[in-house]
């Protein structure tokens, strides 16, 4: 009984430090950007992934761009670096399906004035 409650420990310390290393930032700031120009208020989760390949890709390049090493892709065999990703995805889910459900509660009421 002891090792499962170690274990639900390290488990809970695991999600707690994975959710206070994520940057929600420049997900937020990429979410935005594709939730105000998307033509058309479908497919959120589709959009979402792009948010997230986006950032990640921005990640990636902008040390480079700058002189330094690259940085390394997440180590997707470890659960931090795949909670960080879900939170990610679901944060900028939410940020593209908010605008997305807005700007389409703004076409209706033009339309009706």
């Amino acid at each position: 009984m002891n090792d499962i409650w170690n274990s639900a420990l390290s488990f809970g310390d695991l999600l707690q430090d994975s959710l206070a290393a994520v940057n929600l930032l420049m997900v937020l700031i990429v979410s935005l950007l594709i939730g105000l120009f998307q033509p058309k208020s479908d497919k959120p989760a589709l959009k979402a992934f792009l948010a997230v390949a986006v950032v990640y890709a921005i990640r990636l390049v902008l040390p480079a761009l700058s002189g330094h090493r690259v940085a390394p892709l997440p180590d997707l065999r470890h659960l931090g670096p795949i909670v960080q990703l879900l939170l990610m995805y679901f944060f900028a889910y939410g940020v593209i399906a908010a605008l997305g459900s807005f700007k389409t509660t703004m076409k209706f009421e033009a339309k009706k004035a």
